[in-house]
């Protein structure tokens, strides 16, 4: 009687079981978020290209197609001078290390370089999604907390430089405009990015945030504590890196020194500086436009006055400048694919890095 029971009592759920209709998986919908950036990033792809093909058809395609068969031969000068900018943005991200670069292979951070600079140009907030795919790149040797952490200083550490270098080209557009819109740009973006700088590393050395972030989830709260102890090394302002990317930079100003040499305009140290500070408002305000194609040779076309120049010569800078970065962009793209590498063991707690 009692395993009639049993089987009387089983056969019940067994039943249900199979009179159930099976469970359904339901699609997942991809966020929103990702599809709209799925659409944005085309269209401000067009809107650059649509302007720059506005201006090329109002300068002229015959005159500035000249003005950059002249400025060609510059051309290997100022890719020699971005291998040295490339240089210097891998050492300031091995800097933002510190004590555990030694970990990271060269050759890998030399690989992490060239891709960041592909992703960096066409990318939306380039820099950023630059620095977030070194992180992936290199976290299997230092962690994933770790490598981010050290991404968001090397982050912050750009953010400075391209703030301390606006004010000397602020100067510069001060001695060839007075106080005009041009000055006040550069002004106001140097003070904005050091700022923006200096917000950023305090926001990542405080408990509160940290300790939120933590809360809400706790498969992240052990690497939310690791980044939080990497951040609080060294000082607020990270010099190491930061002083790299200020050697960046002084090699940005030389390359637009050759640049509008290259195209005819009358240079010194002034110009090349205003051509620099020019530059980084346009990257500024075209952050979400692959490249800033269309938006920094508006900015450069707007300023040929300033430069005592035409509006040929002076797009022709912009112009130049894109097809030396398009050729590092192309390299970089070509990375993954030409250049693979075995994978490195995931280490199993990391230190913290930056002094």
């Amino acid at each position: 009687m009692d395993n009639v029971r049993g089987e009387m009592a089983l056969g019940r759920p067994m039943r249900a079981a199979v009179m159930a209709p099976p469970a359904v998986a339901r699609p997942v919908g991809v966020p929103w978020k990702r599809r709209a950036a799925g659409w944005l990033r085309p269209l401000f792809a067009m809107m650059g290209l649509g302007m720059l093909a506005l201006l090329v058809r109002r300068v002229g395609p015959r005159e500035l197609g000249q003005v950059l068969l002249d400025a060609a031969p510059w051309l290997p000068w100022v890719a020699l001078l971005e291998v040295g900018r490339q240089a210097m943005d891998a050492l300031a991200t091995r800097a933002a290390y510190g004590a555990r670069a030694e970990h990271v292979p060269m050759r890998q951070l030399v690989r992490a370089q060239l891709i960041g600079t592909a992703v960096s140009s066409m990318a939306p907030a380039g820099r950023a999604a630059a620095e977030a795919t070194k992180a992936a790149l290199l976290s299997p040797h230092m962690g994933g907390a770790t490598a981010t952490a050290a991404a968001a200083t090397s982050q912050a550490a750009s953010l400075a430089a391209g703030g301390f270098i606006s004010f000397p080209c602020a100067a510069a557009s001060y001695v060839l405009t007075g106080g005009s819109a041009f000055t006040f740009a550069m002004l106001g973006h140097g003070v904005l990015l050091v700022g923006a700088s200096v917000g950023m590393r305090a926001c990542m050395r405080a408990r509160r945030p940290c300790s939120w972030l933590a809360r809400r989830s706790q498969r992240l709260a052990h690497h939310t504590e690791q980044f939080r102890e990497t951040a609080c090394h060294g000082a607020l302002l990270p010099w190491g890196p930061l002083l790299a990317f200020l050697s960046s930079r002084g090699l940005q100003v030389a390359q637009y020194a050759v640049l509008t040499h290259a195209v005819g305009i009358d240079t010194s140290l002034v110009q090349a500086l205003f051509s620099q500070g020019l530059y980084l408002c346009a990257l500024a305000v075209g952050s979400l436009v692959p490249g800033q194609v269309g938006v920094s040779d508006g900015a450069f076309a707007l300023a040929a006055g300033v430069l005592d120049t035409t509006t040929a010569r002076a797009m022709s800078v912009a112009l130049l400048s894109h097809l030396v970065q398009l050729v590092f962009v192309l390299a970089g793209a070509l990375t993954p694919l030409v250049w693979r590498l075995p994978s490195a063991p995931r280490p199993a707690s990391p230190a913290p890095v930056y002094r």
